[in-house]
């Protein structure tokens, strides 16, 4: 009778137990479904909170582990994240997607051995995983191992031909080493797959540029802005290129319109200053010269064309002020040395400008003839 007993409490042990994990497995996947949920709504705090309560649940639930990683990755908490990923591939080996997440998480914190070991074991698990080879590929380049990156960008585009950042990626680095047709061909690719993209434009236009077209940078860069009126960058680009061509007025008026677009862009009013330097408006010089120093007060460089400004409009005392300020911000740059001589001697103060003159030896020897020819005569 006793052993009967003893059986039927076993028996309804057992059932109460299957019935208790059943029921804890349901919170589980309910609390997991939640957590989903918030993440997808960006909650990611009521997200990290709804996972973590799986995993005191179900502590073996990779899914939980990885998506709880992810959370907190998008919390910036990389560390934490990491502790997850690695929990995802004890449990589940062969998740390719979480040993590509630990290598990402690595890189992140600047680890850039361990992210390389996780990615390479990444590719080993699932070698079809183009995006894993994308990131090798993105550490390597940042290793400024050029070569085996390539290799890897290559990769990936043999999987994954509608790949358009690898393709960029390619173009970046061939433009990095001087293979500008190389990079045109990569770039043409990339906006290809993602027509107007401006990234690609701009980097693509810029090899033109590199590679001794100019004209082709420019006609490419006047159809993009044609295209897109507000594009205040598509503006600055247009007119750093026509600077270079010395296409003074069109560059000033390309310049003109990127910092009326974007009036915050210090470089676009320096820039706008130095052209208007070579058309002899020193008027127009000055104006955009104030304009790049109120927006960026320490922009040593538009202090020095300030300066130059100054000198053009005789205004020399003013220019003195301007080029000490330009060398207070950059000590060792010799055109605003050379302007504070020409200036200083200008307002009948030798000394200064002697003393520019013996700093310049060391820093630009042919700005410290001209000066020192200033002072013989």
């Amino acid at each position: 009778m006793r052993k009967s007993v003893e059986s039927t409490f076993s028996a309804l042990f057992l059932i109460l137990f299957i019935f208790m994990t059943a029921a804890a497995a349901d919170d589980a996947k309910l609390l997991f479904s939640k957590g989903m949920s918030h993440a997808s709504k960006q909650e990611y705090i009521e997200a990290v909170d709804a996972f973590e309560k799986v995993l005191e649940i179900s502590p073996e639930f990779a899914e939980a582990h990885f998506n709880l990683a992810l959370t907190l990755e998008s919390l910036g908490r990389t560390e934490e994240a990491i502790v997850h990923y690695e929990k995802t591939v004890r449990l589940k080996p062969e998740y390719a997607g979480a040993y590509n997440n630990l290598g990402n998480a690595f890189k992140t914190l600047g680890r850039k051995k361990e992210a390389l070991d996780w990615l390479q074991r990444a590719v080993e698990v699932d070698p079809s995983m183009a995006v894993a080879w994308y990131n090798l590929g993105n550490v390597l380049f940042e290793e400024g191992k050029l070569e085996e990156a390539i290799a890897k960008y290559k990769k990936t585009i043999q999987i994954d031909r509608q790949s358009a950042r690898a393709h960029f990626q390619l173009g970046r680095i061939y433009t990095q080493l001087g293979r500008y047709t190389e990079a045109i061909s990569s770039y043409e690719q990339a906006l290809v797959l993602v027509p107007g993209n401006n990234e690609v434009i701009f980097n693509l236009s810029a090899v033109y540029g590199a590679s001794g077209n100019l004209d082709k940078e420019v006609e490419f860069l006047r159809s993009f802005v044609a295209k897109n009126p507000d594009n205040a960058l598509g503006f600055y680009n247009l007119g750093t290129s026509l600077f270079k061509m010395e296409k003074y007025e069109e560059a000033a008026e390309a310049l003109l319109g990127s910092a009326t677009l974007d009036p915050g862009n210090a470089h676009a009013w320096n820039n706008l200053s130095l052209t208007y330097l070579r058309l002899s408006d020193y008027p127009g010089a000055l104006d955009a010269a104030e304009k790049a120093v109120n927006v960026m007060p320490d922009f040593a460089m538009a202090h020095s064309v300030l300066g130059f400004a100054f000198i053009g409009m005789e205004k020399f005392d003013d220019a003195v002020l301007a080029f000490r300020e330009s060398v207070r911000l950059l000590p060792n740059n010799a055109e605003p040395r050379f302007g504070l001589g020409v200036a200083a001697l200008a307002t009948g103060d030798r000394t200064t400008a002697e003393e520019q003159a013996k700093i310049l030896e060391k820093l630009n020897p042919e700005f410290a003839g001209k000066l020192k020819q200033l002072l013989t005569k």
